[in-house]
């Protein structure tokens, strides 16, 4: 047999070989890594997911697998290694596109093929409920004149970057002041020590309805029902269309096609149980569907938006 029948014999066999292993998946169980603490807004999402997911799954299950460390690095960089057969999906969130650029992380958002978006979780520009500041409007120009105080998780993280995007479209200045966590900012805000805050709307619509907090903007392309009085960044003359925490389902590059439309279609028969929409709405998660093309128009977007601001702040290694 010359080389190219041995060459042509081998591409036929490898692409037998892959089609059988998509036509049996899934035939084990798969792992779901979430490379954060258990208690978070991904681990909780994914384990709403995974409950239902297995009611709907034939042939294995899939199992919530927590690798946190580094601001997700560990866990993203273990995926990112994992063989390419369907059986180790990733949590992805917008720190993979952030992280290598950031921090010097191994892989590269084109290291994970999207499989689809669950959750895009807009972010908000919140202010203590005693604040002065009745409109994003009052907020933007009191921020204009002198510098207000803003409480974030850490530098570099997204909502440090909403807050830069927005001086970015604006005369507005913030003076950012790094907390331990989520539970340091919210004591900040209610206390009334801070001038305002940057959240997604997950951890701030709780808050909100209590009247713990006030929201003033969203930055989203539609206003939330809930908060129908919110205005969106755009209606409030701050030109950013949608800054959002995304998080979605990605595995390794190279995963068969066939493994991912299954994949994709997995997570949107989940979206349509009603009673995992329920669960995530009462989680303060509202509840999307986005294939993996859609996804991935999601995670250029954001790419392209935070690059500039990086480097512009001098952010990245």
């Amino acid at each position: 047999m010359n080389k190219l029948a041995v060459m042509l014999a081998s591409v036929l066999v490898g692409g037998s070989i892959s089609a059988a292993v998509a036509a049996d998946y899934p035939t084990k169980n798969i792992d779901l890594v979430v490379p954060f603490d258990p208690g978070g807004a991904v681990d909780a999402t994914s384990r709403i997911i995974a409950e239902t997911a297995n009611t709907l799954l034939q042939g294995g299950e899939i199992n919530v697998v927590n690798k946190s460390g580094g601001g997700g690095i560990v866990g993203q960089t273990f995926a990112s290694r994992a063989a390419p057969d369907g059986y180790t999906l990733l949590a992805m969130t917008s720190s993979v596109v952030t992280n290598p650029q950031m921090k010097g992380a191994s892989y590269t958002v084109e290291d994970f093929l999207p499989v689809g978006l669950y959750n895009l979780d807009p972010e908000v520009i919140v202010v203590p409920a005693g604040s002065p500041f009745k409109s994003a409007e009052e907020f933007i120009a009191a921020a204009e004149k002198e510098p207000l105080n803003i409480v974030i998780a850490g530098i570099g993280t997204s909502h440090h970057m909403s807050g830069l995007a927005i001086e970015r479209v604006t005369e507005a200045k913030f003076n950012y002041v790094p907390t331990k966590g989520f539970g340091q900012q919210l004591q900040a805000v209610l206390g009334g020590h801070a001038d305002g805050a940057f959240w997604p709307m997950g951890e701030a619509s709780s808050h909100a309805e209590s009247g713990g907090v006030r929201l003033l903007a969203i930055a989203s392309d539609a206003r939330d029902e809930k908060f129908a009085d919110v205005p969106t960044f755009q209606e409030a003359g701050i030109d950013i269309p949608i800054w959002a925490t995304f998080r979605g389902w990605s595995v390794p590059k190279g995963t068969p096609d066939d493994v991912v439309a299954t994949l994709s279609d997995l997570l949107r028969q989940v979206y349509e149980t009603p009673a995992y929409t329920e669960k995530m709405s009462e989680a303060g998660f509202g509840p999307v569907y986005r294939d993996a093309a859609e996804f991935r128009k999601v995670i250029d977007e954001y790419a392209k938006l935070t690059s500039v601001i990086i480097e512009e702040n001098g952010l990245g290694k």
